[in-house]
């Protein structure tokens, strides 16, 4: 009896592909993990009570660094967008919550490109100066697209975005203190996770 040889031409092709969708992730998985992150991030939004502090840039960062670039992009615009328009007071105007959902999207983008770093494999104080960059130059740029936004609808762009300077500042402050507080804590139990998704 002679050994059996391998696939060749479209059945080679036709092997191949299904190898693929055996050892691809599991889609429910990788939706139930997102899930979890809008809810998380849902959930610190309503419950927090100071201005401008907030877990939701936080959450869509690590949303990124376990789900990538594409899908953390993707939860930090569905947490801002449901968190806007389901809000108490009314949701915003149409080019606010475009900034807003524009701003946590780039940050769930930003947690995806920080995963590549293998942060877990770096030292300690490494991985917190990256979290507290990130933390600073994203929500910075999270405040000047809404402050710039909220310029564009109501008028006097300068003042709004002068007079957002203090809130900012706070905003700045507390995001940096969560991103190394929490991030660190974090960052060597988030690439098992994301080992499950690849």
């Amino acid at each position: 009896m002679g050994s059996r040889r391998p696939p060749c031409g479209r059945f080679a092709s036709r092997s191949r592909r299904r190898s693929t969708i055996v050892q691809s992730p599991s889609p429910p998985r990788r939706l139930a993990y997102a899930a979890l992150f809008v809810a998380a991030g849902l959930t610190a939004a309503y419950a927090e009570s100071i201005p401008n502090f907030e877990l939701i840039t936080l959450t869509a960062f690590l949303s990124g660094m376990v789900l990538g670039v594409r899908d953390g992009a993707l939860v930090g615009g569905a947490c801002i967008l449901l968190y806007s328009l389901l809000n108490p007071y009314g949701p915003a105007h149409p080019l606010v919550t475009a900034s807003q959902v524009v701003g946590e999207a780039v940050a769930g983008a930003a947690g995806g490109l920080a995963a590549k770093a293998r942060l877990d494999r770096r030292p300690r104080a490494v991985a917190a100066a990256v979290f507290g960059l990130a933390a600073l130059a994203l929500t910075a740029f999270y405040d000047v697209i809404t402050n710039l936004a909220t310029g564009l609808v109501f008028g006097q762009t300068r003042f709004w975005l002068v007079a957002g300077i203090p809130f900012a500042l706070w905003h700045i402050g507390w995001n940096v203190a969560l991103f190394v507080a929490i991030g660190t804590a974090l960052v060597g139990v988030i690439p098992r996770y994301a080992a499950r998704l690849s």
